[in-house]
C-alpha cells in the first residue's frame, strides 16, 4: 500500500510541475487585436490601393500600446508597357 500512496504523491507533484512550467511560459504572453480596411482605385495604366490598419497589443514586457498605419501600393505602366510597382507603409 505504501508504494501507491509514493506515486500518487510523485504523480501530483510531477503535474504540480508540469502546471508551473506553464504558467511561467504563459508570464511572457502578447495579445492583440487588428482592424483594417482599404479603398482600390484604377484607370488607364494605373491602379493604386491603400489599406488602413490600427492595431492594439498588449505585451507583458512592453506593456500596452497602438499603432495606426498606411500602406499604399501604386502599379504604373509605362510607355512600353512596363508594370512597375511602388509600395509605401507609414505608421504613427
Amino acid at each position: 500500500m505504501l508504494p501507491r500512496i509514493h506515486k500518487r504523491l510523485s504523480m501530483r507533484g510531477l503535474i504540480a510541475a508540469v502546471l508551473g512550467i506553464a504558467g511561467a511560459g504563459l508570464a511572457g504572453c502578447s495579445t492583440s487585436a487588428d482592424i483594417s480596411y482599404g479603398s482600390y482605385r484604377f484607370g488607364p495604366g494605373y491602379e493604386s490601393g491603400q489599406v488602413y490598419e490600427s492595431r492594439v497589443f498588449g505585451d507583458t514586457q512592453q506593456g500596452l500600446g497602438a499603432e495606426n498605419c498606411r500602406t499604399v501600393v501604386r502599379r504604373e505602366r509605362d510607355a512600353f508597357g512596363r508594370l512597375s510597382s511602388r509600395e509605401e507603409t507609414v505608421c504613427e
